[in-house]
């Protein structure tokens, strides 16, 4: 009686799919690296555009302040929410309004669009060299005495570049510098001291 024959475990078929190798793995990493260099750039530098664009739209409205104050008898403001993270300019009625039962509140100007801050917030803001509360204040332009100086300095929401948007109580319109401009709010003009009479005068 020949003996039983062994009993085998049946062969398993051979798989297709093949594993990457090292240096494959390293070619896709390196890849992915270069690709991220060039492509994160990009998206933070489309971030301060937008960033930027809102700071020139804020420069543009002080700006309107500024010369609706230079030229107009109204009373005005520029007001920020800090709820809705606009910047608005507000004025008084007038005197017609007035006479039509319109009641002395500070109202939106229609004229001028608030601005919606989605990309920059307001990180300061002063009056005459006096500290706001970045997230909600309401810098009045008095129509008796001088205009005061307005210095508001905004950041990117989501990054590291900032900007100061200054309107002097000379000036016409609104300065934007880049960065935090501790001297925005000086009223820099040159003086001929022949004219002022003080020709003579050590300086």
């Amino acid at each position: 009686m020949p003996p039983p024959a062994p009993i085998t475990a049946p062969a398993l078929p051979r798989s297709g799919v093949r594993a990457f190798t090292l240096v494959e793995l390293i070619v896709v990493l390196v890849i992915l690296a270069i690709m991220a260099g060039v492509i994160a750039p990009r998206l933070a530098s489309g971030a301060s555009r937008a960033a930027e664009s809102e700071v020139h739209k804020a420069a543009e409205l002080i700006s309107a302040a500024g010369r609706r104050d230079t030229l107009t008898s109204q009373q005005l403001a520029i007001d920020h929410d800090g709820q809705s993270l606009r910047l608005m300019k507000l004025q008084m009625p007038s005197a017609a309004d007035a006479a039509r039962g319109v009641p002395p509140e500070w109202v939106v100007d229609p004229l001028a669009l608030p601005v919606e801050f989605e990309n920059a917030r307001i990180v300061s803001a002063s009056a005459d060299g006096a500290e706001l509360n970045p997230e909600r204040f309401h810098i009045e332009f008095r129509q008796a005495g001088q205009r005061p100086s307005v210095v508001i300095v905004l950041a990117q929401a989501t990054g590291t570049s900032s900007w100061t948007v200054s309107l002097t109580p000379g000036a016409f319109r609104a300065r934007i510098t880049s960065g935090e401009d501790r001297f925005a709010d000086m009223d820099i003009t040159s003086v001929d001291l022949d004219l002022a009479g003080k020709a003579e005068e050590p300086w």
